[in-house]
C-alpha cells in the first residue's frame, strides 16, 4: 500500500454537513484528524474551488495565505477591497486558519460577510486563533464543525476499507490504541508494514515501526524543547503516568506548566493525585528512538530511585519500579522482581511477567521463583515449558499450602494446557498424599471436581464438592475455588437461572475487590454467558461475553480469555442468525490459536458451524479437519462443538438422514447443558418426531428449552407459526425463519394456500436478516412466487411510488399496476406497500 491509496471512508454526517453549508463551515480538530481530506472529499467535483493554504512563513506578509489567489501588485488604497474583487471563486477553502496574518483573516471574514463566496476554512482546535476568524462562528455566520479523532468502531471501517480485507479485533484495538484515532498516524503505522495478512486476516506482527514520515510529524508536533523540558518528556516517555509531584522533584513544576500549555503533555486527577501524561502514546515511541542506551538507563534508573524513596504506595509502583531497575541495568532484587511478576499477572501482562519471572529465578529467587515462572508460563499458553519448569521444582521442600497451589496449577496446565488428564489427576494425587492441611485438601478435591466437570462426570464432580465441604470450613480462597466450580456444575446440569444469578452476584463483588481477580472472573463471566444463551437470553449473553474478552486487558496476551470469549461472541452472533458476523467473529478467534490446543474444538467447531450454516461446506470440512489435527478431545465442552458443526456440514452435503443421526448421537453423550440444543437440532432438519418426547422431559430451565420442545411437538402450520414468532421474540432469528418455513410446508399440506404464503413470507423476510443463511429449511426460499413483473412492481411500489407513478416508468396502464399489486398481495400475504417494504427490505419513499 502507498500513501496515495489510503482511501476516505466513514464521516458521512461530517460530509453531508459541509456540503449543505451555504454560507461555508469552519472545520476543527486536533493535528491529524484528517480535517483537510474532508474538506477536499466535501468539494471534490465541485467547480469553481480556490485554495489558500495558511503556513507561519505566510503569516509574515500581509495576504500571504493568498498570494498565489491574488494579482502580483497590488493597488495603492483599500488592499482588502482590492483582494475580494480579485477572488471571485464561489467556493474558497482555507486550510490552517489559525495561521493566518491579521490582513489575511479579515479578508476571510470580509468574504462571507459580503456574501458570494462559501468559505470553508480548517483550524486546529485549542489554538489561538485571530480575532476575525473567531468571529466567523462567536458571531453565528457560519457554523463550526468539531471533527474528533475515530472511535474504535470507525477505526475498524477505515482499517478495512484500506486493506480490503477483514482486521483481527485485537489489532485493530491496538492500533486505536497507538494511534488515539488520529487519521494521519493511522495511515502511517498501516504503512510501516506492522500488519500481515493470514488467510484473509490481518494481523499486526512484531515491534511497533515508526516512518520517517512519522516520526517527523511528530517531532515537528513537538517542536524546539529546552534541556529541562526534554529531560521531563524523556522521564515521562519511560515512566508515564508520573505524578506531578514526583516529575517536579526530578525537573521542575514550571516545566511541567509549560509542556501542559504547549499541548505535549496532559495532567489529569487519579484521586488525590495529579498524574501527568505524554499528550499521545506515538509521542514517547519517537522520543525513545532520540535517546541513547546510556541515557535511557540513567532515565530508568533516576525513576526508580526516586519512586522507591517515595515508599511505594501504589499497587502499580512494585512492577514500575522492578521493569525500571531491570532495564536500567541495576542489581537485581529477587522480592522485588518476584512481587512485580504477580502484579504483572494479575493485570495479565503476561511477556513482562515471564519476563520478570526469568529475571527473579535468575537473581537467585529459587523455588518460588521457579513457581512463579511456572504459573505465568501456563499462563502464557507455553504449556509444554511451563511443565518442565514444574517438574523441576516438584521434589522441592515447601508448606502445604504451597504444595497445593503448585499442584493445583501443574495440574491446569496438564490437563487444560496440554490436554493430559490423566496425569493431571496423578498429580493432584501425589499432592493430596503430601500434605495433611485441610484446607489444602479441599483445594485439590475442588480442582479434581473442575476436570470432572472438563470430561464430563457432573456426578463425580458433586461428590467432590461435597466431600471438600464436609471436611470442614473454606478458606477465603478455597471459597473462591468452590464458587467457580459449584457454578461450572450448575450450568453444565442446565440450572441455568440460578447460576446466572450467582455469576452475576459474584462478578459484582469481584469488581469492588482492590487486586483484580481476573481467573475467577472470567471463569463466573463465561459460565453466567453459558447460562444465559440456554435461558436464550441473548442480549445477557452477548454482554457477558463482551466484558469477558475484555478481560484480556490491554496488552493482548492473555490468549485464553481471547479464545473462550471469542467463541462465545460468535455463537451468540449465530444464535442471532448473524451468520456474516458470527463468521467473522470466529476467523478473528481462530487466528489466535496455538499450534495444539484444548480451545481448538470449540474454536474451530464455531468456525465450521458458520461456514456449514452458511452453505461453504467446502471450509466447514477444512476447518474440521484442522480441529482433528490440533484439538485435544478431553471431554464434552471440546468435542460436542465440533459434533455439531459436523452434522450440520453433513446436512450441507445433502446427507440430513446422516446429520440427524450425528445430532442423536450427540444427544446422548452431550452435558445437560447440551443436549436440548442437539435434540433442537434434528427438529430443525425435519425430524421432531424423533426427539419431541425426550425435549418436554428435559429437566433443564428456561423458556428457550420450552420453546425447543414447542417446536417439536407443534402439529400444524398455526402451531408453527406461533414457534416462529417466540423465537424472533428471543431474537433468535434463523430458528424463527426455520420454524415459518416449516409452518408454511405444513400449511401447504394440509391445502391451506393463503396461510402457507404468508409463512413463506414472513420465512423469507426473516431469512433475509441471517446473512445468506442456507440450511435445509431455507434453501429453496425466495420472494415468494414473484413474477419477473410482479417483482419489478413490487421494488417499486415499495419504495413508496404510486400505481399512477409506477404505469409511466414502466409504460403500462394504471389498471395494470393495480392487478399486479393485487397478485403480489395475494401471494405474499401482506397488505400494503409499507408490507411489501419490510418483506423486500428497502425503505418507503
Amino acid at each position: 500500500m502507498t500513501p496515495g491509496s489510503w482511501p476516505f471512508t466513514g464521516r458521512a454526517a461530517q460530509l453531508a454537513e459541509i456540503r449543505s453549508a451555504s454560507r461555508g463551515v469552519v472545520v476543527a480538530g486536533p493535528p491529524g484528524t484528517g480535517k483537510s481530506r474532508l474538506v477536499a472529499q466535501a468539494v471534490h467535483g465541485v467547480d469553481g474551488v480556490a485554495w489558500a493554504r495558511a503556513t507561519a512563513a505566510a503569516a509574515e506578509i500581509p495576504l500571504g495565505a493568498f498570494a498565489p489567489l491574488l494579482p502580483s501588485t497590488p493597488p495603492a488604497g483599500n488592499p482588502l477591497g482590492w483582494a475580494a474583487a480579485a477572488l471571485r471563486a464561489p467556493v474558497l477553502v482555507v486550510d490552517d486558519a489559525h495561521l493566518l496574518d491579521s490582513a489575511s483573516a479579515a479578508l476571510v471574514h470580509h468574504l462571507v460577510t459580503r456574501g458570494g463566496t462559501r468559505v470553508i476554512a480548517t483550524l486546529r482546535s485549542g489554538t489561538p486563533v485571530p480575532d476575525a476568524v473567531l468571529a466567523l462562528w462567536k458571531d453565528d455566520l457560519v457554523p463550526r464543525l468539531e471533527l474528533e479523532p475515530f472511535s474504535p468502531e470507525e477505526t475498524a471501517a477505515v482499517l478495512e476499507a484500506a486493506l480490503g480485507g477483514q482486521v483481527e479485533s485485537a489489532t485493530v484495538a491496538r492500533l486505536w490504541r497507538v494511534s488515539q484515532g488520529n487519521a494521519l498516524y493511522l495511515r502511517e503505522l498501516v504503512l510501516s508494514g506492522v500488519l500481515t495478512e493470514d488467510d484473509g486476516l490481518w494481523r499486526w506482527h512484531g515491534p511497533l515501526t515508526i516512518t520517517p514520515t512519522l516520526r517527523e510529524t511528530i517531532a515537528g508536533r513537538i517542536g524546539d524543547l529546552t534541556a529541562q523540558e526534554r529531560k521531563a518528556l524523556e522521564l515521562l516517555a519511560y515512566g508515564e503516568p508520573l505524578g506531578v509531584d514526583l516529575l517536579a522533584a526530578l525537573g521542575s513544576l514550571d516545566t511541567v506548566q509549560r509542556l501542559e500549555d504547549r499541548q505535549l503533555v496532559t495532567v489529569q486527577p487519579d484521586g488525590r493525585r495529579l498524574q501527568v501524561r505524554l499528550a499521545h502514546p506515538l509521542h514517547g515511541e519517537v522520543i525513545r528512538d532520540g535517546c541513547g542506551v546510556l541515557r535511557a538507563r540513567t532515565m530508568m534508573r533516576r525513576l526508580a530511585e526516586a519512586v522507591s524513596e517515595a515508599g511505594l504506595r501504589r499497587r502499580e509502583d512494585v512492577l514500575r519500579v522492578a521493569v525500571w531497575r531491570l532495564d536500567g541495568g541495576m542489581t537485581g532484587d529477587p522480592e522485588l522482581l518476584l512481587a512485580g511478576c504477580e502484579r504483572a499477572r494479575v493485570v495479565r501482562d503476561l511477556d513482562l511477567a515471564v519476563r520478570l519471572g526469568r529475571a527473579a529465578v535468575a537473581a537467585g529467587g529459587g523455588t518460588s521463583a521457579l513457581a512463579a515462572l511456572a504459573t505465568v508460563l501456563y499462563y502464557s499458553d507455553r504449556n509444554a515449558e511451563a511443565e518442565e519448569v514444574f517438574a523441576t521444582i516438584w521434589e522441592a521442600e515447601m508448606d502445604d499450602m504451597a504444595r497445593t497451589d503448585l499442584g493445583v496449577q501443574r495440574a491446569l496446565n496438564l490437563a487444560v494446557g496440554l490436554g493430559d488428564v490423566a496425569r493431571a489427576h496423578a498429580v493432584l494425587d501425589e499432592t493430596t498424599r503430601l500434605v495433611r492441611d485441610v484446607h489444602a485438601r479441599q483445594g485439590t478435591s475442588i480442582m479434581r471436581a473442575v476436570l470432572a466437570v472438563l470430561a464430563g462426570d457432573i456426578a463425580a464432580a458433586e461428590e467432590l464438592l461435597a466431600r471438600a465441604r464436609r471436611s470442614g470450613p473454606l478458606s477465603t480462597h478455597g471459597e473462591r475455588m468452590m464458587t467457580g466450580a459449584e457454578a461450572a456444575v450448575m450450568v453444565a446440569r442446565g440450572q441455568a437461572a440460578e447460576c446466572l444469578s450467582r455469576a452475576e452476584d459474584i462478578r459484582a463483588g469481584l469488581a469492588k475487590e482492590p487486586v483484580a481477580m481476573r481467573s475467577l472472573a472470567a471463569a463466573m463471566t463465561e459460565h453466567g454467558t453459558n447460562a444465559a444463551l440456554l435461558l436464550g437470553d441473548l442480549d445477557t449473553a452477548e454482554r457477558l461475553a463482551g466484558e469477558g474478552y475484555g478481560l484480556d486487558g490491554e496488552f493482548g496476551t492473555w490468549t485464553r480469555a481471547i479464545l473462550q470469549f471469542g467463541t462465545l461472541r460468535a455463537r451468540v452472533l449465530r444464535m442471532r442468525g448473524r451468520l456474516g458476523d458470527a463468521l467473522a467473529r470466529a476467523r478473528d478467534t481462530v487466528a489466535r490459536l496455538p499450534a495444539r490446543s484444548v480451545f481448538a474444538g470449540s474454536c474451530l467447531g464455531e468456525l465450521a458451524h458458520a461456514y456449514a450454516l452458511l452453505g461453504d461446506v467446502a471450509a466447514a470440512e477444512e476447518a474440521l479437519a484442522r480441529a482433528e489435527a490440533t484439538g485435544v478431545p478431553v471431554g464434552p465442552s471440546v468435542v460436542v462443538p465440533l459434533r455439531s458443526a459436523r452434522a450440520w456440514t453433513l446436512a450441507g452435503r445433502g446427507d440430513v438422514a446422516g446429520a440427524v443421526e450425528l445430532c442423536l448421537e450427540t444427544a446422548e453423550s452431550a452435558l445437560p447443558c447440551d443436549v436440548p440444543f442437539a435434540l433442537h437440532d434434528v427438529v430443525r432438519l425435519g425430524r421432531p418426531g424423533l426427539v419431541s418426547p425426550r425435549l418436554a422431559a428435559l429437566d433443564v430451565e428456561g423458556p428457550l428449552v420450552a420453546l425447543f420442545a414447542r417446536h417439536a411437538a407443534a402439529r400444524d402450520g398455526a402451531e408453527l407459526d406461533a414457534v416462529s414468532a417466540g423465537f424472533e421474540r428471543l431474537g433468535l432469528l434463523l430458528y424463527a425463519a426455520e420454524a415459518a418455513a416449516q409452518a408454511a410446508a405444513r400449511y401447504r399440506e394440509s391445502g391451506l394456500t393463503r396461510g402457507a404464503r404468508a409463512a413463506e413470507t414472513r420465512a423469507w423476510r426473516l431469512s433475509q436478516r441471517c446473512q445468506g443463511a442456507r440450511t435445509p429449511a431455507l434453501v429453496d426460499l425466495d420472494v415468494p412466487g414473484l413474477t419477473p413483473r410482479q417483482r419489478e412492481i413490487a421494488v417499486l411500489a415499495a419504495q413508496g411510488l404510486t400505481n399512477r407513478e409506477i404505469a409511466e416508468r414502466l409504460v403500462v396502464s394504471i389498471r395494470t399496476v393495480a392487478n399486479t399489486l393485487y397478485a403480489i398481495y395475494d401471494k405474499t400475504g401482506v397488505n400494503d406497500r409499507a408490507g411489501l417494504a419490510a418483506l423486500l427490505d428497502r425503505p418507503t419513499g
